[in-house]
């Protein structure tokens, strides 16, 4: 039965029904947080699953408690820097900036810029063109002192905000790419 429903919400997502794919996603998540356990892989990925559905649909408050949850066990489970982990920072992190809530989205920018640093700092420094557009709402040295690349970070913001046009254009994946 929960493969059944499983492929039936796969099938949905993929034709762009998100309210119905968010819908047996969401039954399929609690079914498996009961049966399998919070921390189980099935579990885990139907609320990822949830969590892109919120997105496709702009529920910015349901894909925030989502990301949230979700974040927080992915640290655990499969680290900072793993590419589901930093997929979940930065829808949430988009989700926080939809619903200006810059203080939070900054914090998130932040940490997943300092988990990529080392490993994808192409990746870590499109993250901070976030934090160097929002320079005026929030200073980004508030959060990245605890970082273990917060020097780093700063440094690369500031080069960002003299480097980047009146307008620069974010999307979730941070600043986006000049063409």
């Amino acid at each position: 039965m929960l493969d059944e429903m499983q492929a039936e919400a796969k099938s949905l997502y993929v034709d762009g029904e998100y309210l119905r794919a968010l819908a047996e996603f969401s039954v399929l998540a609690e079914i498996r947080a009961r049966r399998e356990g919070p921390y189980s892989p099935s579990y885990l990925r139907n609320l990822h699953d949830c969590i892109r559905c919120a997105y496709e649909l702009a529920r910015w408050p349901d894909c925030v408690g989502l990301c949230t949850e979700l974040h927080g066990k992915y640290v655990r489970t499969h680290g900072r820097a793993e590419s589901d982990t930093v997929d979940v920072a930065k829808r949430w992190a988009w989700a926080l900036l939809n619903l200006r809530e810059y203080r939070r989205a900054v914090a998130v920018y932040l940490q997943t810029a300092d988990a990529l640093w080392e490993s994808d700092p192409v990746a870590a420094r499109r993250l901070l063109g976030a934090p160097a557009t929002l320079r005026a709402e929030v200073d980004p040295a508030e959060f990245a002192q605890p970082l273990r690349h917060g020097l780093d970070l700063l440094t690369t913001i500031a080069e960002l905000e003299n480097e980047t046009d009146a307008n620069p254009s974010l999307t979730v994946d941070g600043l986006a790419p000049v063409s």
